[in-house]
């Protein structure tokens, strides 16, 4: 019997908080996953690199290389990647992979690549097979067009979406937890914790009915819900479970128990890519984020023609000539406010008319009529942005792998991943890597911890 994979990229949860919660609640999914053996992982990434982001450092392990190598920096540059995925690799030796929602990912060439479902921000990339596109469209549109739907928009593609849901085989499923997401609006508000819960574990389900169709020997289902959840609701230190995270874990110990009852034979895999440390401590870190993008660049007559706008405050913006493109840069670096930059501008290595743009300042503003300076003129801060959050939890550099079947070091380069996973499935082509002494994990604890909080999250 070939041997099958199942791994669970659950970005960013933090060890420290998970075993609280399980050793003061019911999760016996998620405890049964913290008894599985344990590794650790660090990267060569400090805080304040720009390297230190999920999108970053998910293709880091998916290609096999560290940041400095593959230089892929934000979401959407995925195209820009040199190096082969570790779906492609398994398919030219004629392993069969699913890929479900992995962050910054593309295909290309993977042939045995099942179905690959990227992430809603990596824009240049359709899912595949085809149909997958109906699933994904309607959270692609709403992650561009965050603050600014338009609900002709929304409709057409709700209806598309509801057509594709209907005939996965998950309908009954999904209509069941529909209800529970209606009970659980009722109870808690329309909050973005409930939803974003809700939609993990629906795209659990749907991930499900591919995986057992096409029955790929690995197969890879990226959530994201806890790393919000510790972003946002982490408010009472480090090893207290708000009850907002616990209403996330309590979603994922029921995904837990899904997967782990409708793939008994998997070798199961759960790992984080990093992790993050709690922030109550320090000084405030204010999410802002641009209501309508669009309209904000026409206030500043900057005549872009395509904006892809990433998940926070952050995305890319496209011109009809280098030279606009140029002019956009000089002048949105410029931009200030409270005396400080407004904005981070960065150009992009490969096309001469795109521009990568985050909104760089993060102090808390009480003065509700502050404007920001633009090309010596001055515009209302609160018109074109939303305080969105106060962040709670920050990046760090170590991460952690679970795994009852595949066998890892104690302690291994986050890049590393691949080379077990491979010799798990390829142990004649793939040799079990040799222990680096040198990896430790304590240095870069105690340096981001000291540094300064400028960074994004």
């Amino acid at each position: 019997m070939s041997k099958s994979v199942l791994i669970l990229e659950l970005n960013e949860f933090n060890v420290e908080l998970l075993t609280s919660a399980t050793q003061t609640y019911d999760l016996p999914f998620l405890s049964k996953v913290l008894k599985m053996p344990r590794a650790n992982y660090k990267m060569p990434d400090k805080y304040n690199s720009g390297f230190l982001e999920p999108w970053v450092q998910w293709v880091s392990i998916h290609a096999g290389v560290p940041s400095h190598s593959h230089q892929i920096k934000h979401l959407g540059d995925v195209p820009d990647l040199a190096f082969e995925q570790c779906w492609e690799t398994l398919s030219r030796h004629g392993i069969t992979t699913g890929i479900w929602g992995v962050m910054n990912g593309a295909k290309r060439s993977a042939k045995h690549t099942a179905f690959f479902l990227p992430d809603p921000w990596t824009f240049s990339e359709s899912a595949h097979p085809s149909e997958l596109n109906h699933l994904l469209d309607l959270p692609r549109y709403i992650s561009k067009n965050y603050q600014s739907l338009n609900k002709f928009s929304l409709i057409g593609k709700s209806l598309k979406l509801l057509k594709f849901i209907f005939a996965s085989g998950a309908a009954l499923g999904i209509m069941k937890e529909t209800l529970s997401l209606l009970k659980n609006i009722i109870r808690h508000g329309k909050k973005h914790f409930v939803f974003i819960s809700y939609f993990d574990y629906i795209s659990t389900l749907l991930f499900t009915e591919y995986k057992q169709k096409y029955q790929p020997q690995c197969s890879i289902i990226f959530l994201n819900s806890l790393a919000h959840l510790q972003h946002h609701h982490w408010k009472k230190g480090t090893k207290s479970v708000t009850p907002e995270i616990l209403f996330g874990l309590q979603y994922i110990d029921k995904i837990l128990a899904y997967l782990f009852k409708r793939f008994p034979q998997d070798a199961i895999v759960v790992h984080n890519g990093l992790s993050q440390m709690n922030t109550n401590h320090e000084t405030p870190w204010v999410l802002y984020r641009q209501k309508d993008p669009i309209k904000l660049l026409h206030a500043l007559e900057i005549p872009v023609t395509q904006v892809e706008q990433h998940m926070t405050h952050d995305g890319h913006l496209f011109f009809a000539s280098s030279q606009d493109c140029e002019n956009a840069f000089a002048k949105l670096k410029n931009a200030t406010i409270n005396g400080q930059a407004l904005f981070h501008v960065e150009k992009n290595d490969s096309d001469d008319r795109k521009l990568f743009t985050m909104l760089s300042f993060t102090d808390a503003l009480e003065d509700k009529n502050i404007t920001f300076t633009y090309d010596n003129k001055k515009f209302p801060f609160f018109e074109h942005f939303d305080e969105i959050v106060t962040r709670t939890g920050r990046h760090i550099p170590i991460g952690t792998i679970y795994s009852d079947t595949v066998s890892f070091q104690e302690i291994v380069h986050n890049h590393d991943f691949n080379q077990y996973l491979f010799h798990y499935l390829l142990p004649t082509h793939f040799p079990y890597p040799e222990k680096e002494q040198e990896i430790s994990l304590d240095a870069p604890v105690d340096e981001l911890i000291s540094e300064p909080v400028v960074c994004s999250q």
